[in-house]
């Protein structure tokens, strides 16, 4: 088995975005690579609650390619941001 490394540009910056969630809860989702099977295709949001540090973390797949992953993530308007974080799973 060979192990190449991913491009540079392949590999998206931990960008985040800072977020209320509809309990009223301040969350940071930061995007990086898929750690999943197939990660290269795809990257993840890890949220991080900031009012409640015991609180789950929690982590949504993104289908774009991790090298589109943080501007996609920055572009997102807040109902997106909200939807994406609605559809995460407990990390």
């Amino acid at each position: 088995m060979e192990w190449e490394r991913r491009p540079r540009r392949a590999t998206p910056e931990m960008t985040q975005r800072e977020f209320e969630d509809d309990r009223g809860r301040r969350w940071v989702g930061s995007v990086t690579s898929g750690t999943q099977a197939g990660g290269e295709e795809h990257a993840e949001v890890f949220f991080v609650c900031r009012d409640q540090p015991a609180e789950l973390k929690r982590v949504a797949r993104l289908d774009v390619p991790a090298e589109e992953a943080g501007e996609r993530w920055l572009v997102m308007d807040e109902t997106e941001v909200r939807e994406t974080f609605r559809r995460s799973d407990p990390a």
